[in-house]
């Protein structure tokens, strides 16, 4: 389905891009100059119109209607030629323009291309006015087919990424996690003595979205933690196991520098140099392997801490748990009902204050959102947003009513697909775009934009310079 997704955010954006093509001045003062025919132009932008105000609804029914998908592989083959050939429009204006501004040294030859391109563009003209005869035919028997299928009208613009973990977190918005806290906290500051080396391994397991990270995080900044440790480091290894990337990872967080070295040895060393007799605290969130050997080659350089060495890892399978741990593995569950309105409510509402009023039917739509999220924080977080300061009744029904609830056995949560389909068509393409880099993919915010850039997703005709802010 994830395919489908970023199938469905590139034609709602194509569609948008071909709607500004059609209505810019320099496109429609081409069409006035040449023989094109306007109509047909104008039959084509009332179909793409048409069409564009009906696609939000299709890319959310898609998932459970088949017909509907259908529908849209089809329609994506008609967008796309209708691209090609206003994209065929745009480059025969550009060259005209272009051949103008050519200074011509003889009157002679000035006339012969004249009369060559005039035969040139009179041809090529009579072989668009098909082609796009043919295309506005095509698009129109899509447009009746949206009412056939019983697609609704809707209105994109409702506004609400996964980036490598951090070990910074927002205390305030913790809700549900405090007897799990207190766990690992006794876990941490225990004065057990390891039996094999100086560290103990303290594995936090549990399904994406449960909140490992964030619990990790939180015992991490936690002040007596703070006192009780030498040194901290926090390393995001996810699924791309590379010694090299969290080895230097954990130097450059214990040293608060930047490492040019390209040399595992100098990186391991320099590390254990730091860590000798030191009580350290180091978090390596989201362990996929569970290869024993790797595991110990990753561990090796900081094995002569001092007595009470601790590690976290944060992972969501129990392999991997069971062949780094040392503790007993703390296995997170999901959050009750109450905690995920809190959780929902706070992000949503910027307070609780709602809940002191039982009697409204926000909350009580709220509430019946919150069950939806099954127990996890991060469903209960990504709605909050998506609610974010928003008190009419109608956009909370909207998102309890959703189709997209009814999800099974996928990949991405109902209530992270939610927050996509809300998103503006011009942002799902950025969004979708970034699917093609691998998990935690550290990606440089210049870079991104002009990849968005190179591919037309931005209009920077409007403001220069605006993109670089």
């Amino acid at each position: 389905m994830a395919a489908a997704l970023v199938g469905g955010a590139f034609l709602s954006a194509t569609l948008q891009t071909l709607m500004d093509k059609l209505t810019s001045t320099e496109f429609r003062d081409y069409i006035t100059k040449t023989k094109l025919n306007e109509s047909l132009m104008d039959e084509m932008e009332t179909s793409l119109l048409t069409l564009e105000v009906v696609l939000d609804d299709a890319e959310e029914k898609q998932i459970l209607k088949p017909r509907i998908k259908q529908w849209l592989d089809r329609l994506k083959d008609a967008i796309y030629d209708a691209e090609d050939l206003l994209n065929q429009i745009s480059y025969n204006a550009i060259r005209c323009k272009l051949e103008k501004k050519q200074a011509i040294n003889s009157e002679m030859e000035k006339i012969t291309d004249q009369f060559r391109n005039l035969l040139s563009t009179t041809n090529s003209n009579e072989e668009i006015n098909s082609e796009m005869e043919k295309i506005c035919k095509r698009l129109q028997t899509f447009v009746q087919q949206s009412t056939a299928i019983g697609l609704q009208h809707t209105v994109s613009g409702r506004v609400s990424h996964r980036l490598p973990s951090s070990s910074v977190v927002n205390e305030s918005l913790m809700v549900g996690r405090k007897d799990d806290k207190e766990t690992i906290m006794n876990m941490l500051l225990s004065q057990r003595d390891a039996s094999h080396n100086n560290i103990g391994v303290v594995a936090i397991l549990g399904m994406g979205g449960l909140g490992k990270t964030t619990l990790a995080q939180l015992v991490y900044n936690d002040k007596e933690v703070q006192q009780h440790f030498d040194l901290k480091a926090w390393a995001c290894v996810s699924e791309d196991f590379d010694i090299m990337r969290v080895t230097k990872s954990l130097l450059e967080s214990v040293t608060s520098t930047t490492s040019d070295s390209k040399d595992l040895d100098v990186l391991r060393v320099e590390l254990k140099k730091i860590s000798r007799e030191k009580r350290f605290l180091f978090v390596l969130d989201d362990l996929w392997n569970d290869n024993y050997n790797d595991w110990g080659e990753l561990v090796s350089p900081f094995i002569d801490g001092k007595p009470g060495s601790m590690v976290i890892i944060t992972t969501r399978q129990r392999k991997v748990a069971e062949v780094a741990c040392t503790f007993p593995i703390h296995e997170l569950k999901l959050l009750s009902n109450e905690d995920c309105w809190s959780l929902l409510s706070k992000h949503a509402l910027g307070s609780d204050e709602i809940q002191h009023n039982a009697n409204t039917a926000l909350e009580e739509t709220g509430r019946k959102i919150a069950r939806k999220c099954g127990g996890l924080p991060i469903a209960a977080k990504t709605l909050g947003g998506l609610l974010r300061s928003k008190v009419d009744i109608t956009e909370w029904t909207s998102i309890l009513n959703s189709d997209i609830w009814n999800l099974s056995n996928d990949n991405i949560l109902p209530a992270l697909h939610l927050s996509y389909q809300y998103l503006p068509s011009h942002l799902k393409r950025c969004f979708a775009y970034c699917s093609i880099f691998p998990k935690d993919y550290p990606l440089e915010r210049k870079t991104l934009v002009l990849l968005w850039m190179a591919e037309g997703f931005l209009d920077c005709s409007q403001g220069g310079k605006s993109w670089r802010n």
